[in-house]
């Protein structure tokens, strides 16, 4: 099918997204420093010496957080309101001494980044900005990709700069993950092998008129496959973390052959342990862990198989609603 021409039928039966929802909204604004994302041990380490910190410290999503159908956040904003370090009259120099002070935790983390800001401005305190958006969920997806990325935020998710939203809905989420949602991508954005996912384009995507049984029907649709999404990677997840457990040093990682266990035979599993760890699995153990390691497998394969199998009823729902026939 041919992108161009598939836009033009599909701007035909429906409006464009921004009609309906308003124009997408990029993410928080780009940040003074990096430092200012903290990963969960060391958000928890400054909550733990200033618990009055905990709402001042929000996960936020940024684009490598971003999958097919969910998102993962794996770091947190620090959000100190201005003046919270010493006050608003305050000088920032003298508020930085304050914040060591206050909640030396967070002081040694930002330190690295205070000797490449100058003394002037409080750049660890955000300016007021509107966070009400956040407060429900959200469809999220990255400015640019190289294939279809979006997903619905959690209630209270902060959005990250080089991401962009719009209010949650499941309809939505289904015509955008869909096979022609992504036809219109490519037709609009495509700038070399990357299409950009910015408010404009996404703005432009036609959305088709649907029956409130319609709706409901690929609603639903939308929701199963999310929940499969879900069971797969928390299978994934648990797998994964019974190899760091049994055999992996504390503080290991998975590393990339292991992180796709599904995808090894069960000598290739053994070779990718003894590889990563220096040791193979212990020959009164094996039996064992390639009964677990073959069910794994299967299991993973069954919720993939189904999950293909909504995707693609889902494609066929969102093609009927366009008048298109998927070849």
């Amino acid at each position: 099918m041919n992108p161009t021409d598939i836009l033009t039928t599909l701007q035909a039966a429906g409006r464009p997204l921004s009609d309906l929802v308003g124009l997408p909204q990029r993410g928080i604004r780009r940040l003074a420093t990096a430092r200012l994302l903290v990963d969960k041990a060391t958000r928890d380490q400054i909550v733990l010496f200033e618990p009055t910190l905990a709402p001042f410290l929000r996960r936020i999503v940024r684009g490598v957080d971003i999958h097919p159908w969910y998102c993962e956040p794996s770091r947190y904003l620090v959000m100190l309101p201005s003046g919270w370090s010493a006050g608003a009259d305050v000088r920032a120099e003298q508020a930085w001494e304050h914040l060591a002070q206050r909640c030396p935790p967070l002081h040694r983390h930002l330190a690295p980044a205070a000797t490449r800001k100058t003394r002037d401005v409080a750049w660890w305190e955000l300016p007021d900005c509107d966070l009400t958006p956040f407060a429900q969920a959200r469809i999220v997806w990255p400015t640019a990709s190289v294939t279809k990325r979006y997903a619905l935020t959690d209630p209270g998710y902060l959005v990250g700069p080089g991401v962009c939203h719009i209010p949650a809905s499941l309809f939505l989420l289904g015509v955008l993950m869909s096979r022609l949602g992504w036809l219109a991508v490519t037709a609009i954005g495509r700038v070399g092998q990357v299409y950009r996912l910015a408010p404009e384009q996404i703005g432009r995507i036609p959305i088709p008129e649907a029956t409130e049984n319609e709706r409901a029907a690929i609603e639903a649709l939308v929701q199963r496959i999310i929940d499969l999404t879900r069971e797969q990677v928390a299978l994934e997840r648990r797998f994964t973390q019974r190899l760091l457990r049994d055999f992996g040093p504390p503080g290991a990682t998975p590393g990339a052959r292991l992180e796709s266990w599904w995808e090894l035979d069960f000598a290739e599993l053994r070779q990718a342990i003894a590889a990563r760890f220096g040791g193979d699995i212990p020959a009164r153990f094996r039996e064992q862990w390639q009964a677990q390691h073959a069910d794994a497998v299967v299991r993973r394969a069954a919720l993939t198989d189904t999950r293909a199998l909504a995707e693609a009823t889902l494609d066929t729902r969102v093609a009927m609603l366009y008048g298109v026939d998927l070849p």
